[in-house]
């Protein structure tokens, strides 16, 4: 996975004041924290970090973070950890990021895509989803963009559950139970 680089400055929390100053300046404030460094209050442009989770992986995008501290440059690759939006306009108002070691493991929730036609939907049947996502364990590199099941298989009546879903490579489902990915429903009779 390529990473995308994202600026910022460093800035000195404050009051709900200085917050709306940055917004009307063009600016979001952030906060970027992690295992075992150091808590950072930056400001970052809005734009850059629309741009940054707009790529195929979304949210799970590492983005490398530059933070510009009275001349000197602090580093991280980070992943979004929550975005606070406005309710009416959607803009960023603030971001929390997380900075990720590359060789520890991180939980992210992947889009689950069904690939292929089912042979009970050719009967008649009705391919119905029950998960638009699944969540991963895997370390940063390993991030994939989506899980594609095939139900191609499928017949009338037949469920599969998140066990019979191929893993990607270096990733492992988290779940708690073996829940229901999809299933093809028979035709009212």
């Amino acid at each position: 996975m390529d990473t995308v680089e994202v600026k910022g400055c460093i800035r000195v929390p404050n009051k709900k004041g200085a917050s709306r100053k940055l917004r009307a300046a063009g600016s979001i404030p952030i906060v970027c924290y992690g295992r075992h460094v150091d808590t950072i209050s930056a400001t970052i442009n809005p734009a850059d970090l629309v741009k940054a989770i707009s790529t195929a992986y979304g949210p799970n995008q590492i983005i490398t973070l530059v933070i510009d501290d009275n001349g000197k440059e602090i580093r991280r690759d980070v992943m979004v950890k929550s975005v606070q939006r406005d309710p009416v306009s959607r803009r960023i108002l603030h971001a929390d990021l997380y900075a990720i070691d590359a060789d520890r493991k991180v939980l992210v929730k992947v889009p689950l895509r069904l690939d292929g036609k089912a042979a009970g939907v050719g009967l008649g049947g009705k391919l119905r989803s029950a998960a638009r996502d699944v969540v991963i364990s895997c370390l940063p590199k390993d991030i994939p963009t989506e899980v594609v099941f095939d139900v191609t298989p499928m017949g009338l009546k037949d469920r599969a559950q998140i066990s019979a879903v191929p893993r990607p490579a270096g990733c492992e489902f988290v779940f708690s139970s073996d829940f229901l990915v999809a299933e093809i429903i028979p035709p009212r009779s």
